[in-house]
C-alpha cells in the first residue's frame, strides 16, 4: 500500500494520528534523512500524544515516558502497510526518543553573516 492511499483512510477516524503517521513515514522513507526528525514531524507526534492523553501533564517521569511509548506504537502499527521491517524498527526507535524527549528534533540551521 502507498502512503497516499493509507493516510486518507486513517484521517477518516483520527486526523491527528494520520498527520503523525504521514510525517513520520516521510521522515523514515527519506533517503537522505537527518539523524533527527524535523520540529514539525516531532510536533505532529506530540499533538497526537496529547490527543490520546499520553502527554503526562508536562512531566517526564518513567511512568509518563512508558505511557507515551505505548501510545506511539499506534503510529508504528498504522505504518505497517507502508514501511518494511527495518524501517518500522527505525520508526519505533525514533518514536521512543520522542516519547522520552518532547523536543527530540533537528535544530534549525540558521545562516548568519559570518566574518
Amino acid at each position: 500500500m502507498k502512503k497516499e492511499d493509507l493516510i486518507p483512510i486513517i484521517e477518516q477516524h483520527n486526523p491527528l494520528l494520520a498527520n503523525a503517521v504521514s510525517r513520520m513515514v516521510d521522515y523514515i522513507q527519506d533517503r537522505w534523512a537527518a539523524p533527527y526528525p524535523s520540529k514539525e514531524q516531532t510536533e505532529a507526534v506530540n499533538a497526537y500524544l496529547r490527543s490520546v492523553h499520553a502527554d503526562g501533564g508536562g512531566t517526564v517521569n518513567e511512568t509518563d515516558i512508558a505511557h507515551r511509548r505505548i501510545a506511539t506504537q499506534k503510529i508504528t502499527i498504522n505504518a505497517i502497510r507502508v514501511l518494511d521491517h527495518d524501517q518500522l524498527n527505525r520508526l519505533q526507535d525514533v518514536l521512543n526518543h520522542i516519547a522520552a524527549d518532547r523536543e527530540y528534533y533537528m535544530p534549525e540551521q540558521r545562516q548568519g553573516m559570518g566574518r
